[in-house]
C-alpha cells in the first residue's frame, strides 16, 4: 500500500515538474531534446562505421545482419565515388566521434542552462510569492524554513534537474545500442535486457528509498537552519550565561544527522550500483560464453556485440543513478511547490485603485474589531479612533493592549474583522493598499539595518534621493552629528543590523530613513522603548522638531514619552479607556 502511494505521489511531482520546466522554457527544452536526438542517431552512425572497417582488418561479417548493413554502407561509398580503405573509413569515424563530441558539448551546456535557470526560476518565484503575501500569514511562518526552501532546497532541484536531463540522454542512447544487439543477436539480447530489468526490479524497493532519503534530508537540512538561525542570533546570550559548550553539542548533533542523511542516500546510489554493476557483467560473462562455445558466433559479430555490451552497462548505470538522484530531489521540488502555493493562496491583492490615496483630513477606525484566530477574545474590541491629518496622536497603555495592531491596520498590514480603516473617508483595502503604504513612514522598536554602508541603508526609503536629502534627513533626525564624525561618513558600514552603531544611533537612522520618504504620516511604534534617557531626548527632540509639519502616531508604554502629542489614548485590553490632550 506505501509503495502505491510513493507511486501515485512520485508520479504527481514528476508530471508537476515536467510541466513546469516545459512550461517555463519550452524551445530550450525542445533543443536539449532535439540534441539528444541527433547525439543518438550519430552514436548509430559511429556503430555503422565500425562495420567496413572490421571487414578491412579481415574479420568476415557473414552474410546476417552484419552482411547486410555492410553492403548498404559500400553502396553508399559507391554512390559518392568513393573505395572504403582503412584511412578513408578511419577519417569518416574520427569525424563522426568528433562531431558527437560538438554536439555532446553543446549539449552540456544546453541542459545545464535549463537546470540553472529553472532553479533560478524557482527561487524568484517562491521570492516573489512571499513578498506578495499577506503580513500576518507571513509572520507565522518560520523565516528559517523560507531560507532554507530558497537556498538548499532550490540547490537541490537544480542538481535534480541536471540528473533529469541525463536520464532522458541516457535512454536515448540506450535504445540505439539495444536495436542493434538486437540485430546481431536478437534471442540472446532479449534474454540479457529482461535480466536487466529483473535486476532492476530486485533492486526496486533499494532504489525506492531515494525518496525516503530526500523527505528525510529536507526535514533535517531544514531543523538545522532553524537552529542556525536561532544560535547565531542568541550567540550574545548564550555567551552572556557561558553556554558555549551546551550550544555546540546541540549544533553537533543536528549537523552530524544531516551529514548522516547524506551518507545514507549516497550509501544507497552505491549499493544500488554495485549490485547492478556486478549483476550484468556476471549475465554479460555467461552469455558471452554460450555465444562463443555453443552457438559459435562469428568473431565479427561477437567483437560488436561485446563492444555494445560494454557501452550499454555503463549507460544503465548512469540511468539507474540518474534515476535515484532524480527521485531523491522530488521532496524538494515538492516543498518548494508547497511553499509557493502557500504563499500565494495568502497573497495581497495585485488590483491597483487608480490615483494615489490623498491624505489632508483624518484617518478613522470606525467600529474596528480584530482577532489573532481566537474568534471569542478580540485583540481590538469595537474601537473608534481619529488621527487628524497635521497632529500627533498618541496610544498609550500595557504590553498587549493592542497598540501596534492599531499600527498594523492603519498600514494595511493587517485587516480589520469587523468595520474598516478609512484615509479622507476612502477605505484601505487590497486595491489602495500600495498607494497608501507609499505615503508613510514607519521606525519600528527593532530597527532592522542591513550590513551596508550608511547610505545604502538610507536609499532604501527613496532611491533617487540626493545627497542634500540624505543630510537634510539625518540633521531632522539628529543624526547627522554623529553620522559626520564617522571615519567614511555615510559610507560607512555598519555591520549586522548596525552592531557597530549603539542603540540610538540606529534609532535616528532609523527615523531619518522613515523622514526621507517624505512621508504624510509618520509612525513610531515604541521606537524608543529601549532607549537610555539621554538617546531617548534626542528621538523626542527630533519628533517634536517635526510637530505640526507631519501628522505623527506615537506608540509608547510610558505617558512620559508621549506628553506633547496633540492628543493621548489610553488602550486597555483592545479598547480605549479614556482620551485627552498632551
Amino acid at each position: 500500500m506505501l509503495d502505491v502511494f510513493n507511486f501515485n505521489d512520485n508520479y504527481n511531482l514528476l508530471v508537476n515538474f515536467t510541466r513546469n520546466i516545459t512550461q517555463l522554457m519550452p524551445r530550450k527544452v525542445s533543443l536539449a531534446l532535439m540534441l539528444m536526438v541527433i547525439i543518438s542517431f550519430n552514436e548509430a552512425i559511429s556503430l555503422i562505421i565500425l562495420i567496413p572497417l572490421l571487414q578491412l582488418v579481415g574479420l568476415d561479417v557473414g552474410q546476417g545482419s552484419l552482411g547486410q548493413i555492410d553492403i548498404l554502407v559500400s553502396n553508399f561509398f559507391s554512390y559518392l565515388g568513393l573505395q572504403p580503405t582503412l584511412v578513408l573509413v578511419l577519417i569518416l569515424y574520427v569525424v563522426v566521434i568528433s562531431v558527437s563530441a560538438l554536439l555532446t558539448r553543446y549539449q552540456t551546456l544546453q541542459t545545464s542552462e535549463i537546470q540553472y535557470q529553472f532553479a533560478n526560476h524557482l527561487r524568484q518565484r517562491l521570492y516573489n510569492a512571499i513578498t506578495n503575501s499577506n503580513w500576518l500569514f507571513f509572520s507565522r511562518m518560520k523565516s528559517s524554513s523560507l531560507a532554507h526552501a530558497l537556498t538548499n532546497e532550490i540547490d537541490r532541484i537544480s542538481t535534480g534537474t541536471g540528473q533529469f536531463l541525463t536520464f532522458l540522454a541516457s535512454i536515448m542512447i540506450l535504445v540505439v545500442y539495444i536495436i542493434f544487439a538486437l540485430e546481431l543477436a536478437g534471442v540472446f539480447t532479449g534474454v540479457i535486457f529482461a535480466v536487466g530489468i529483473v535486476i532492476l526490479l530486485v533492486l526496486r524497493r533499494r532504489a525506492s528509498r531515494s525518496r525516503t532519503s530526500g523527505e528525510d534530508i529536507t526535514t533535517t537540512t531544514r531543523d538545522l537552519y532553524y537552529s542556525i538561525l536561532q544560535h547565531l542570533d542568541g550567540m550574545k546570550t548564550i555567551k552572556s550565561f557561558g553556554m558555549q559548550d551546551e550550544n555546540k553539542k546541540i549544533f553537533k548533533k543536528q549537523s552530524n544527522q544531516v551529514a548522516g542523511n547524506y551518507l545514507q542516500a549516497i550509501r544507497s546510489y552505491a549499493d544500488v550500483k554495485l549490485l547492478f554493476d556486478v549483476g550484468t557483467v556476471i549475465v554479460l560473462a555467461f552469455m558471452v560464453f554460450i555465444l562463443i562455445e555453443v552457438v559459435k558466433l562469428p568473431t565479427a559479430s561477437l567483437f560488436l556485440l561485446i563492444y555494445l555490451f560494454v557501452r550499454m552497462i555503463p549507460q544503465f548505470s548512469t540511468v539507474q543513478r540518474a534515476y535515484q538522484y532524480f527521485i531523491n530531489m522530488l521532496p524538494a521540488f515538492g516543498n518548494v511547490k508547497s511553499l509557493e502555493e502557500q504563499f500565494l493562496g495568502n497573497s495581497e491583492s495585485e488590483e491597483r485603485d487608480n490615483g494615489p490615496m490623498e491624505f489632508k483630513k483624518s484617518i478613522k477606525l470606525e467600529n474596528v474589531s480584530f482577532s489573532y484566530g481566537d474568534e471569542e477574545h478580540f485583540t481590538l474590541d469595537n474601537l473608534n479612533l481619529e488621527i487628524p491629518a497635521g497632529k500627533t496622536i498618541a496610544l498609550a497603555g500595557p504590553s498587549g493592549a493592542g497598540k501596534s495592531t492599531v499600527a498594523d491596520l492603519v498600514m494595511g498590514l493587517i485587516s480589520p474583522d469587523q468595520g474598516r480603516v478609512t484615509v479622507d473617508g476612502k477605505p484601505v483595502t487590497n486595491s489602495t493598499i500600495h498607494s497608501w503604504r507609499n505615503r508613510i513612514g514607519y521606525v519600528a522598536q527593532e530597527t532592522f539595518l542591513f550590513n551596508e554602508t550608511i547610505r545604502f541603508n538610507l536609499k532604501l526609503a527613496s532611491p533617487d534621493a540626493s545627497e542634500d536629502d540624505l543630510k537634510e534627513a539625518l540633521k531632522i533626525a539628529a543624526a547627522y552629528g554623529f553620522v559626520s564624525k564617522l571615519p567614511d561618513g555615510m559610507d560607512t558600514v555598519i555591520g549586522d543590523r548596525g552592531v557597530r552603531l549603539s542603540g540610538g544611533e540606529r534609532q535616528r537612522l532609523a527615523l531619518a530613513r522613515a523622514l526621507l520618504r517624505k512621508p504624510s504620516l509618520l509612525i513610531m511604534d515604541e521606537a524608543s522603548s529601549n532607549l537610555d534617557s539621554e538617546n531617548e531626548k534626542k528621538i523626542l527632540k527630533a519628533i517634536d522638531n517635526i510637530h505640526g509639519k507631519i501628522t505623527i502616531l506615537m506608540i509608547a508604554h510610558r505617558i512620559s514619552t508621549i506628553k506633547n502629542a496633540d492628543q493621548i489614548y489610553l488602550i486597555s485590553q483592545g479598547k480605549i479607556l479614556e482620551s485627552g490632550s498632551g
